[in-house]
């Protein structure tokens, strides 16, 4: 097995919604929703940075870049029966050459 097969093998296990993932509806600005495999942190709620008395909810998303090739501003991601978007503030807070860790924030 070479290494870069036993690394997509790690991520089945961490993407597998048994275990760590959970199903996340991925819509792509001016694009189709589609469900993805995602680790979601959620951050928990606070107020906007610069903003008095604006509150908001954040999360991470970890995310494979086969499913979302670039994240951008405008881009939502639904869970909890909620609808989350790319927080332009902070955006990709990681990236490598599989992932993206992409900073979300609650649309109320």
């Amino acid at each position: 097995m070479t290494f870069s097969s036993q690394l997509t093998t790690d991520l089945a296990v961490f993407f597998n919604t048994d275990e760590f993932a959970e199903t996340v509806t991925y819509t792509a600005t001016g694009g189709v929703a589609a469900s993805i495999t995602a680790i979601v942190t959620r951050e928990g709620e606070g107020q906007e940075p610069y903003v008095r008395g604006i509150f908001t909810a954040t999360a991470l998303a970890l995310v494979k870049k086969s499913d979302v090739a670039t994240p951008r501003h405008g881009d939502t991601y639904a869970f909890d029966s909620q609808t989350w978007e790319h927080d332009p503030g902070r955006g990709v807070v990681y990236e490598d050459a599989q992932l993206h860790e992409v900073a979300l924030r609650r649309v109320d």
